[in-house]
């Protein structure tokens, strides 16, 4: 692998925080060469004349009306939670102080 393939691979592995072998590196760099290839090849294709496609469908507003019906009671809602507090649901801390 070249030095600037190997630079690379060593910064994506410390963002990601993922250690990466040195047989890893060589293979991921192949893998990302042959994502430039393909990707590059896409660009040499003629699109000039070509139509926008916004839908692959004819069709349009295909949604079901927006009326409102029962809903649940706060009661029924909070029932199977495991803790709550003031009518929430208490979920476990994700942030710490």
């Amino acid at each position: 692998m070249d030095e600037k393939g190997g630079s690379l691979i060593r910064h994506l592995s410390w963002l990601s925080r993922i250690r990466v072998s040195g047989e890893e590196a060589d293979e991921l760099m192949q893998r990302i060469k042959a994502v430039r290839r393909l990707i590059d090849k896409l660009l040499e294709a003629r699109v000039e004349d070509v139509e926008p496609l916004y839908h692959p469908h004819d069709k349009q507003g295909i949604v079901r009306p927006d009326t409102p019906g029962n809903s649940l009671r706060q009661e029924d809602a909070l029932l199977n939670s495991a803790k709550t507090e003031n009518g929430f649901i208490v979920g476990p801390r994700t942030v710490e102080d």
